[in-house]
């Protein structure tokens, strides 16, 4: 098995401190100097290594980002369906990414060349990617279902607040019971009572 970065084994606080440090665009000697400060000793190599793997992870958030753009983009405020159809096309992404990965050579993720198990580039990531998609649809349809009962039963409350409405209306203007009757059946999309079958 690959030996871990020598970044990856610094405490979180000083990993976080690099990549504050990156993301300031500072030089690898500024931020070696900084390191120094601390107390803490780097190789310039390990730390360029460290720059490279996270350079090629910004750059495939990046693309993702770009990719699930596009998609929002042409699909708009899509309904459920069409989001799901999003989310499968980008674990289609991520799937090839993976394969395209292993033909050339092995797994990417880690600064010195070892797979990196939380990267979403390799099986376990991918699969458990899917599990969060799949989490993900559910939820969403479960949300969708909660929303359609909520509006059918909102239906259901207006429609018989109109039907009585019409009824108390039909009465004040001196309309005969079977007239309030079927305007409250049409209402309520019923047959009048008394009508035939």
């Amino acid at each position: 098995m690959p030996r871990k970065s020598t970044i990856k084994r610094l405490p979180p606080e000083v990993r976080e401190r690099i990549g504050v440090l990156l993301g300031q665009g500072r030089t690898l000697d500024e931020i070696l100097k900084a390191l120094a400060a601390l107390d803490v000793d780097v190789s310039r190599s390990a730390l360029h290594r460290y720059k490279q793997s996270i350079d090629k992870v910004r750059e495939r958030i990046d693309r993702s980002r770009a990719v699930a753009e596009a998609l929002v983009q042409r699909l708009g405020d899509a309904p459920e369906s069409k989001t799901a159809r999003m989310n499968v096309e980008l674990m289609h992404s991520v799937i090839l990414d993976i394969v395209s990965n292993a033909e050339a050579g092995g797994t990417e993720g880690d600064a010195e060349g070892g797979s990196d198990d939380n990267s979403p580039l390799n099986p376990m990531g991918a699969m458990l990617l899917a599990k969060a998609l799949d989490h993900l649809t559910k939820a969403s349809r479960t949300d969708a279902d909660l929303i359609a009962r909520i509006r059918e039963e909102a239906t259901k409350v207006a429609t018989a607040n109109a039907a009585k409405a019409a009824e108390v209306a039909g009465r004040e203007k001196g309309l005969s019971l079977e007239t309030v009757e079927a305007i409250k059946a049409r209402i309520l999309g019923v047959r009048p009572q008394g009508a035939p079958a």
